[in-house]
């Protein structure tokens, strides 16, 4: 039995669900509607009244129509609404979006694409819109489209409160059946606008607001306005240490444990969010954000959950400062009247968790100084053991041993607990791949156990990794990786509650060896490390100057509008999380995601992570550089918009160099890259020694494929290609144009069959542009593809 308090949150969860019914055609102002259908869902008429009561206002006013006794839980919903469509929902004129308003019947336009809104001054953008209907996993729907091409289905709407009734049937309790409320209504109304209603006075919403994510918040607030009418806290974390610790690997099976260190991360994310919401006895629903090593939660503000916080933090801490991680925890107490302006609030805690990083472990080193200061050093006497994986030293009562193909390896718990995750990880995964080529559906679930269990422990909180959902019946939570369809007969039957969650799960059970012997020609391993340009400031002020454009005026004159509010933040860093985390998946897999043409025929590499607005994948080295190419241009098409940009460093290196110098190296080989072309909104890759953007980097594809092909049909010697760098690869005011055009002429003489017009054009275009980046590449490029037969054996 819930009660009235419970009742309450998930009516605010569900508050505005009339508004489907609403556009559908059906008869009534939305907040009937929702009493209605809540009704004939829940058969909770407390809960339907108290949804129902949600306005209060001149043209609607369910709020005095609710009864005395549910009257105040009422007022609560209302308050959020207010706070949360305040926070979320600007109205501005109708020229805005004078296309959008060409669709008389308001029923039948679209969700606004928040993708298409930011514009930090790389390009002017056009408005695009996300197709109407349930998260559908499709690569058509997933792509923004132009106003014609947006279509608009509430067909959905039968399924939507089919799953709805089959929850409130079943025996979750409340966390857990809020849970799975969040998940449903994220399935069903994400691409869902939430105000697409013309006021009195001609202007309009703008509906970049998914319904969804109006929901969500609405119920977060209702939940701490039950604590505290005035105030709530929001907590931020974040993860630093994170590339030191993916990194500490000395192991020569360092393959087998980069998935495995970088999954461990997520998790750990992921664990500390939902341990800081067990301890504060608030629901996980609470958490606004866990990715990339970052999480927000939104909080009850009272004097005790403040304290529970500085509790959790050095709590957190002394679990990680062992693994070089900290965990920079900071909260701010705000009133609801701030939270209108949920950005500031946002640049607020965010500041201090920066501070919070500049003095690590401040709430431990008391206590733990000997840890957090000299990490090696302590008991030096009783630590004589060195972990062959992650070189920490360990007692002798402390090692582990794990065997991998034949060779016994002395680890730390830790690297063995890793190691094991990383086996379980890819044993499920191999078995989903074989039901699949079996034409059997067969998912990979994350099960979450409060008390622990599972096959990994992190804060306290246990997970646990498998593809058959009977043998995850005994956990609190279970997440279904890549796949909306989630609710299972066996977790509603053992009152789990049951979600979805993007997680890049591309694994396969190979070696370094392996890869470096699938290349094209020589046998090299390709390192590539790709992020997001400029996010701060597409979080930041992004869709100011959208704004301004529109409306023909000065950014500054804006004040209030164009802020980025939470349900904005939310809703970008959720499509974010859909391409980084499921579209690098399935193009990792295989090939392709929105294009035609994949980027090899039999994909082999091997991602490592990939999340937030970032990736790391190890490969043949010649699929890697492809590889890298297909990804910007599969970003290009997802975002649609010139404003979002991404950059990539690729090494390539012989399988035997160190995992955590070619790491490194990549990373920092990247941020050059990014300096290089600061000024022209980045967009760049290093690779082979050189910087360019993709621009050029697709015209050094371009030359490749052409002397390639010339090569491989025996029109051309690679001699070519050593004569050609011997000229160009000096640099400076030793490249000689004379001598590389004597070359071109020679070989032209030597191989009649052979077409050298265009590498002729490409030397002329180099010499006069004085940009040789591209035409080095390609030469680089195609030299290291004819390596026919040369292994790397050191």
């Amino acid at each position: 039995m819930l009660s009235l308090e419970q009742k309450t949150v998930i009516a605010a969860l569900l508050h505005d669900i009339g508004k489907i019914a609403e556009r559908l055609g059906k008869g009534g102002n939305h907040a009937e509607l929702t009493k209605e259908v809540l009704t004939e869902i829940t058969k909770d008429k407390e809960l339907a009244e108290i949804a129902y009561g949600h306005h209060h206002g001149r043209d609607l006013n369910t709020l005095d129509r609710v009864g005395k006794h549910l009257r105040s839980y009422a007022e609560i919903v209302c308050q959020a609404d207010n706070v949360s469509s305040a926070a979320e929902r600007e109205i501005v004129d109708k020229r805005v979006l004078e296309e959008w308003v060409s669709r008389r019947d308001r029923r039948r336009r679209p969700l606004l694409s928040i993708l298409s809104t930011i514009d930090i001054g790389k390009g002017v953008t056009s408005d695009k819109y996300f197709y109407v209907r349930e998260l559908t996993l499709h690569p058509y729907y997933l792509r923004p489209k132009t106003l014609n091409e947006a279509g608009v289905d509430y067909g959905f709407f039968d399924k939507l409160k089919k799953d709805l009734k089959v929850v409130f049937n079943s025996n979750m309790d409340f966390k857990r059946l809020l849970f799975t409320l969040f998940h449903i209504l994220k399935k069903y109304t994400f691409f869902v606008p939430a105000d697409t209603f013309d006021r009195m006075d001609g202007k309009i919403p703008i509906p970049d607001t998914s319904l969804y994510e109006h929901l969500r918040l609405t119920s977060m607030f209702s939940y701490t306005m039950l604590v505290n009418r005035n105030e709530f806290i929001l907590v931020q974390g974040d993860i630093s240490g994170l590339q030191n610790f993916l990194a500490r690997i000395s192991s020569k099976k360092a393959l087998r444990f980069l998935k495995g260190r970088s999954f461990f991360l997520e998790l750990a994310n992921l664990a500390a969010a939902l341990r800081i919401c067990k301890d504060l006895r608030i629901p996980p629903t609470q958490i606004l954000s866990a990715t990339a090593g970052n999480f927000t939660i939104l909080a009850p503000a009272t004097e005790e959950i403040e304290e529970k916080l500085s509790k959790l933090a050095a709590t957190l801490n002394k679990e990680l400062v062992n693994l070089g991680l900290y965990i920079a925890l900071a909260w701010v107490r705000k009133s609801y009247e701030n939270a209108k302006d949920f950005e500031r609030v946002i640049e607020e805690v965010e500041k201090d968790v920066e501070e919070k990083k500049m003095r690590k472990f401040a709430e431990i080193i008391e206590s733990n100084y000997e840890e957090v200061l000299f990490p090696d050093k302590r008991q030096e006497k009783e630590l004589t053991e060195v972990c062959d994986v992650c070189d920490s030293l360990i007692g002798k009562n402390e090692i582990e041993k794990i065997k991998i193909e034949e060779e016994e390896l002395k680890v730390c718990k830790r690297c063995k607990e890793i190691y094991v995750l990383s086996q379980k990880l890819v044993n499920v995964a191999r078995l989903v791949r074989e039901s699949e080529k079996a034409g059997k559906k067969a998912n990979i679930y994350i099960g979450v156990c409060e008390d622990g269990s599972g096959d990994v422990k992190i804060f306290g909180i246990g997970f646990k990794i498998d593809c058959l959902p009977e043998n995850l019946v005994d956990a609190d939570y279970i997440l279904t990786v890549n796949d909306v369809d989630f609710l299972e007969r066996n977790f509603i039957e053992s009152g789990a509650g049951c979600g979805f969650r993007f997680f890049n799960v591309h694994v396969e059970d190979t070696s370094l060896d392996e890869l470096a012997d699938s290349s094209k020609g020589a046998k090299y391993i390709g390192i590539l490390k790709m992020d997001g340009d400029d996010m701060g400031k597409v979080f930041g002020t992004g869709i100011k100057k959208w704004l301004a454009r529109k409306l023909g005026k000065n950014e500054n004159d804006l004040k209030e509008l164009g802020r980025m509010t939470p349900s904005r933040y939310a809703t970008l860093s959720s499509l974010l999380e859909i391409f980084f985390g499921f579209c690098v998946n399935e193009i990792c897999r295989k090939g392709k995601f929105f294009t035609d043409e994949k980027f090899d025929k039999e994909p082999q590499v091997y991602v490592v992570f990939s999340g937030g607005d970032d990736m790391l994948i190890l490969g043949p080295w010649n699929q890697i550089v492809e590889l890298a190419i297909k990804i910007q241009e599969e970003f290009a098409i997802f975002t649609s918009n010139p404003n979002f940009t991404i950059s990539a460093a690729i090494t390539v290196v012989r399988k035997k160099f160190p995992v955590y110098r070619s790491y490194f190296a990549t990373i920092e080989s990247l941020e050059d890259a990014k300096s290089e072309y600061e000024d022209v909104g980045k967009s760049a890759v290093s690779i082979f020694g050189e910087k360019l953007r993709f621009d050029d980097m697709r015209k050094a594809k371009e030359l490749k494929d052409y002397l390639l092909e010339q090569m491989e049909s025996g029109k051309l010697s690679r001699s070519l290609l050593f004569a050609l760098l011997n000229c160009l690869d000096s640099g400076g005011k030793y490249r000689k144009k004379w001598a590389a055009k004597y070359v071109i002429a020679r070989f032209s003489e030597m191989y009649k069959n052979a077409d050298l017009k265009k590498l002729d054009n490409a030397v002329d275009n180099a010499f006069n542009s004085g940009n040789f980046s591209d035409l080095l590449v390609s030469i680089r490029w195609v030299e290291l593809l004819t390596r026919e037969g040369v292994k790397d054996e050191s």
